[in-house]
């Protein structure tokens, strides 16, 4: 399955739930959600300081279009400002893409 790194920071409303129900309790309801849509949470982190955002989490999904259709619903409820995530791959997989040769002129090349 495809692998993401996902950067969130909660909205003031989300980040006032989050003072109030704590972080495991989060977690468990981040984990839930993932696996109720085929996929699997690897590791989430929240950040030690304040900053950009209140989190990152490494998910795996079953496809693009999943993962596109969890980030509207967790947007649209409102206790997300910002999420921003990338596909990641592993070494393994980064040596296989190295090995494909392609033919590419750059513009004005």
């Amino acid at each position: 399955m495809p692998r993401y790194l996902g950067f969130f920071r909660y909205s003031p409303e989300g980040a006032k739930g989050l003072l109030k129900e704590k972080a495991a309790p989060r977690e468990a309801a981040i984990r839930k959600a993932y696996e109720g849509i085929g996929g699997k949470v690897e590791a989430l982190y929240w950040a030690a300081s304040s900053g950009e955002y209140t989190g990152a989490v490494v998910v795996e999904l079953p496809d693009a279009a999943t993962g596109a259709a969890f980030g509207m619903v967790i947007q649209a409820s409102g206790a997300l400002d910002e999420v921003k995530s990338m596909e990641v791959i592993t070494s393994s997989e980064l040596d296989q893409a190295l090995a494909k040769t392609m033919t590419y002129r750059p513009p004005g090349g």
